[in-house]
């Protein structure tokens, strides 16, 4: 519900289950619950519909950014997020959208 409020604060609207909405982006936990994993559920996403991710997670290890390399992830964000972050995150989606 944070990150929701924070997003719709930022001007930027919240949809939802991807599969349903299909967005522009999807804000993507690595570790989901009941052991599920979001880089699994992000290579689905963007295989089926290409989306992107902000990944969020407090162990942004590099290992693990370079196996998330192939799916072109727009960013990653520790938590606790700082809203800072999650805006210059959200920006940068923006901008890649627009391109040059």
């Amino acid at each position: 519900m944070y990150l929701a409020m924070l997003v719709a604060d930022f001007g930027y609207t919240v949809c939802g289950t991807a599969d349903i909405h299909r967005p522009d982006l999807v804000l993507m936990d690595i570790r989901l619950a009941n052991g599920s994993s979001g880089i699994d559920a992000d290579r689905e996403l963007h295989a089926r519909h290409g989306l992107r991710c902000i990944f969020l997670s407090a162990n942004l290890d590099e290992l693990t950014k370079q196996r998330l390399a192939p799916l072109d992830p727009i960013d990653f964000i520790g938590k606790p997020v700082l809203p800072i972050l999650l805006k210059r995150a959200l920006d940068k989606a923006r901008l890649d959208a627009v391109g040059p």
